[in-house]
């Protein structure tokens, strides 16, 4: 049982070494993939684009059609020609794609090919029959092919037992695969859509065309019929006869009842062609004339208005400019008003435009910083596992020198009892006898337990390697102690196979298996890879033109963000401007009526005091009329030009109901004329508070724009700043990108070199992975 139990750990630890090997490559294959799909997705984004390209290609043929150039065929064709040309750059790149993934299979089966020589001639070195076995197999492994289709059936069949989620991964890869060819199909079918749509638009264009000459023969038609009316128009006049019939005015027709009211027109009106009618006594046309319109009732003043337009157009986009002109058109302010809006609207939709253009370069360098994490990932592991291996090879080696120090070491003492026991170096006595008697049977101790320490680690090592150093004839068998036939004990087996001796032949077994540990934690050592360091190191010339396109590509689309900014901002300024003139010149208008208002105040408030002086006179006058004895008088001091107050002496003569009256009727118009005068102060008063407070409006509003330019201002500075701070780390990043990408390539010419190197020694003893 407990050689059971060291076989099953013998084969479970084999296992375990199959299994990392395994490991090891299937993180190689994974990084693989991980190439493949960014080159998928790469070509994916470019049929993306070519297909919004030609949807703006499609776009520009659509408003083509209403242009009136000779030269569009030509335009035409080279629209058709440009996918034509994106799609063979979209098979050029599917071929670079195929010629990749050929290129990879060749090298991956170039270096199996080499790795397997090397096994093979290192196993050249211990037996000679192994050696033509070997050679018989090497001409058998010259079909690629068939090695390639074993190693997958035996990483099938690996997978299926130690993997269970490797199936469901390459299932999950088919099924993406599948779904690449549907979009593939897909885009395909869009394409010849796209074409036959084409080609629609292109019948289209030329119907649109055949009608354009149509219109423009029939406007050639009728400026030559009216350039030949207006030449022939003054004879006309003396064809006309008394049978004249009027035009229907819904039909253009004649009408079949005369009238005899002849309205005269004038001449000019006479000799215009107005419309073609039909005669019903003959087949012949003739033009409508002056005296026809007129029979019918229409104005004179109306006809010669016609007339007057019809001749001043001499083609028709002059007669539609001059109906234009004479209808309802939209006043200059509103025209103004849809300019500022509609250059806001286009700024804005530009800023919106370079933003995303800008987050679509920011989004495809974080996904190629993901795909170079996951790569990187992919690194460490492929380094940890390879690690592990060349540990348990350095632990192995260790063992195998502590046992053949041992061996040296018991040897050596077994030496030294034997020169003790000859006499050699020592004196003989009973003592002395029975001491070296001891230390020979001590050194056959040890050397037997090294014997079989030795032994047990070379079954170990026959198990884990195959045997390939196995000499012939010392085959060790572990299960035959398990049989159920052998009528022997475990423990007289196990001592049968102890007392066989551990012969020099069993040494350099161990010494080999110790060089093929060597070699094999050598072989795993190459496979490490160097990580990227910190530093930048000087970068080749075929890098740097990448990178900088990168980073103009970045920069233009920062700047084309920065400048359709500044172009919002501007149109909202503009816009605000256009506001604020507006604003100003309402302002103004209620100004030069508050000073109108102001004006007709004061003409008022004159008026009125004319007729305070008015009423005063009259008042005199009939006072001084009561009186005749001083009338002269009266008369006299008015004739100096100067008023004499009334003394009581003059007011004696009147009776007291005429002074009472005339007394209250003074102080009722006094009373009139202060609350006219009280609601004119404060009607002033009112108009000078609300101008003042639209003034101190004005200039809060003022001062809020002030605020918010400075604020504008500030948002600006902050964000160049902040996009300047992004440019600096993408720079960064692309320079760390460059820099990794330097570093595979340098570690990969590395690893080229050392197998070329490798493969030409002539005696090496490697294994694959």
């Amino acid at each position: 049982q407990c050689e059971q139990s060291h076989l099953m750990r013998e084969h479970e630890d084999v296992q375990e070494r199959t299994t990392l090997r395994y490991e090891e490559r299937i993180t190689e294959l994974h990084s693989i993939i991980a190439e493949l799909n960014k080159k998928i997705d790469r070509l994916q984004g470019t049929t993306i684009r070519e297909e919004d390209e030609y949807s703006e290609l499609r776009s520009e043929l659509s408003q083509s059609q209403q242009e009136v150039n000779e030269d569009s065929r030509s335009m035409d064709q080279n629209s058709v020609s440009v996918p034509e040309n994106q799609s063979t750059m979209v098979t050029a790149d599917v071929d670079n794609c195929s010629d990749l993934n050929s290129e990879l299979q060749r090298v991956l089966t170039g270096l199996e090919n080499v790795v397997c020589g090397r096994k093979k001639s290192s196993c050249s070195l211990s037996v000679a029959e192994v050696d033509r076995h070997i050679e018989q197999l090497t001409t058998a492994s010259e079909h690629c092919d068939l090695a390639i289709k074993t190693v997958e059936e035996i990483e099938g069949v690996l997978g299926r037992d130690l993997y269970p989620n490797l199936s469901e991964e390459r299932s999950r890869w088919e099924k993406e695969l599948a779904g690449l060819r549907e979009e593939n199909e897909s885009l395909t079918a869009m394409l010849c859509s796209k074409e036959e749509e084409l080609n629609r638009t292109k019948a289209t264009m030329n119907a649109v065309r055949e009608e354009r000459d149509r219109l423009r023969r029939r406007v050639r038609e009728l400026q030559t019929r009216l350039q030949s009316v207006q030449a022939t128009g003054p004879s006309s006049p003396s064809r006309l006869t008394s049978a004249n019939r009027p035009i229907n005015p819904s039909t253009g027709e004649l009408s079949t009842s005369s009238s005899s009211n002849d309205i005269p027109i004038a001449k000019i009106a006479e000799r215009v062609k107005l419309s073609k009618t039909r005669s019903e006594s003959s087949s012949s046309d003739r033009p409508v004339l002056g005296s026809e319109i007129s029979s019918i009732g229409v104005s004179s003043t109306v006809a010669e208005h016609l007339a007057h337009s019809l001749q001043d157009c001499s083609n028709i986009q002059e007669i539609f400019q001059t109906l234009y002109s004479h209808g309802s058109a939209i006043s200059e302010s509103k025209i103004r008003e849809f300019e500022v809006e509609t250059e806001r609207l286009n700024s804005r939709i530009e800023h919106l435009k370079s933003q995303n253009d800008l987050l679509t370069i920011t989004l495809e360098e974080c996904k190629s910083n993901a795909e170079r994490m996951s790569m990187l990932v992919g690194k460490y592991e492929s380094n940890a596992t390879a690690l592990r291996l060349a540990l348990q090879y350095s632990e192995q080696c260790i063992e195998a020198y502590e046992l053949l120090l041992a061996l040296a070491e018991s040897e050596q003492s077994l030496i030294l009892g034997q020169f003790r026991a000859a006499g050699v170096g020592s004196v003989g006595d009973q003592t002395g006898d029975e001491n070296i008697t001891q230390m020979l049977k001590r050194a056959h101790d040890c050397r037997k337990t090294a014997e079989n320490a030795a032994k047990a680690l070379l079954m170990k090592l026959d198990g884990s390697c195959g045997g390939a150093y196995a000499v012939t004839g010392c085959s060790v068998q572990p299960w035959e102690s398990l049989s159920s036939n052998s009528h022997t004990s475990t423990t007289s087996s196990t001592a049968s196979s102890c007392d066989t001796e551990f012969t020099k032949e069993d040494e350099q077994r161990l010494k080999d298996y110790i060089q093929q540990l060597k070699n094999d934690r050598a072989a795993v050592k190459l496979t490490v890879l160097e990580l990227e360091s910190i530093h930048i190191d000087p970068l080749s010339y075929d890098v740097k033109p990448r990178g900088d396109s990168q980073r103009l590509d970045l920069e233009n689309a920062v700047l084309m963000q920065e400048l359709m900014a500044m172009k919002e901002e501007m149109a909202e300024l503009k816009a605000q401007l256009y506001l604020l003139e507006k604003e100003k010149k309402a302002l103004e208008l209620k100004l030069s009526t508050r000073e109108a208002q102001e004006q007709a105040y004061l003409v008022h408030i004159e008026h009125l005091k004319s007729e305070v002086e008015e009423q005063k006179e009259q008042r005199m006058r009939s006072l001084s009329s009561t009186s005749s004895g001083s009338k002269d008088k009266l008369g006299k001091e008015c004739s100096d030009g100067t008023a004499a107050p009334l003394t009581l002496a003059e007011l004696r003569p009147y009776t007291e109901s005429e002074l009472t009256a005339e007394l209250t009727n003074a102080l009722r118009r006094e009373k009139k004329l202060k609350a006219r005068v009280q609601e004119l102060v404060s009607a002033l008063e009112r108009l000078t508070k609300s101008s003042e407070i639209r003034h101190q409006q004005s200039a809060e509003f003022v001062n809020d724009l002030k605020r918010a330019n400075s604020n504008l201002v500030a948002a600006y500075e902050k964000a160049k700043k902040k996009h300047q701070n992004k440019l600096k780390k993408l720079e960064s990043q692309m320079m760390a990108m460059v820099e990794r990408h330097e570093t595979q390539v340098r570690m990969l010419k590395q690893r080229i070199a050392l197998l070329e190197e490798e493969n030409s020694r002539p005696h090496t003893n490697e294994t694959s992975l």
